[in-house]
């Protein structure tokens, strides 16, 4: 794994790619002018690369170029700001002040709405196992934010970690969640997004587990939310969860257990 340049760096750039380097222990190698797909094949089968218009994007062999961009969570805090409701918010009845705990951030779609919705006083604390996936969002909310100073405040309450969300949950305090989200990636995709396409190589494809739900028990007050298809809600109705929301068009389910 090594980060570089685009083709028409600057001073700017490499300074930044340079401090990517060392704050993520990768590489740096000078672009020289090569393609991405000559350093692909003849140095190193993953690269990120900074540039202007991306701020980071990243290249493996075989797949296409991934970068962020808020992608629906766009569409969905502009609703909320209209008062509009967001199912996954509803489902996990979020309120300002409370404490939000992602297991799967992704691409940050649904720990943005719920940053949003638990507002100014409200914690929110994602974790995702994918490194590539995890630094491509968390150096792309920055610049997005930067983009986007109306958007500086909600992407500034997530706090973003790399690591197993079983290994990060062991390292809470019982209760100091107020709800525990997750978001498994589907095997068979349930969407069209572009974004969601674009890293379906570089997920986590982990299932969910006894462990999950006992130990996302343990460090809840109010409930756990797991986003689900057809094929896990008998899985969770054995585990008590409750199917609160629905869509249909889609095919996707909020199972919900609440814990009081």
């Amino acid at each position: 794994m090594i980060i570089t340049t685009s083709a028409n760096k600057n001073e700017a750039l490499v300074e930044k790619a340079l401090s990517l380097s060392c704050k993520y222990g990768i590489e740096y190698y000078a672009r020289q002018g090569n393609s991405i797909e000559y350093l692909l094949k003849t140095v190193d089968p993953q690269i990120f690369v900074v540039n202007n218009m991306r701020g980071l994007s990243y290249y493996s062999e075989g797949a296409r170029e991934a970068f962020y961009h808020p992608n629906m969570a766009a569409h969905r805090i502009a609703n909320l700001r209209k008062g509009y409701p967001d199912s996954m918010a509803a489902a996990c009845k979020l309120e300002p002040g409370m404490s939000f705990f992602d297991g799967t951030l992704g691409l940050g779609a649904d720990a943005l709405a719920a940053s949003y919705a638990v507002g100014e006083s409200g914690e929110i604390l994602a974790v995702e196992k994918s490194f590539p996936i995890y630094l491509l969002v968390a150096e792309g909310l920055k610049f997005y934010a930067k983009q986007h100073p109306e958007w500086a405040s909600t992407i500034k309450r997530i706090k973003i970690k790399n690591t197993d969300n079983l290994n990060s949950m062991r390292q809470c305090q019982e209760q100091s969640f107020d709800v525990v989200y997750f978001d498994f990636m589907f095997t068979q995709p349930i969407t069209n997004s572009s974004g969601i396409q674009s890293i379906r190589n570089l997920a986590s494809y982990d299932a969910l587990m006894q462990e999950h739900i006992h130990e996302a028990r343990r460090i809840t007050r109010e409930r756990i939310v797991v986003k689900t298809n057809r094929d896990g809600l008998k899985e969770l109705a054995k585990f008590g969860f409750i199917i609160e929301k629905e869509n249909t068009r889609r095919s996707f389910y909020y199972a919900v257990l609440e814990i009081h």
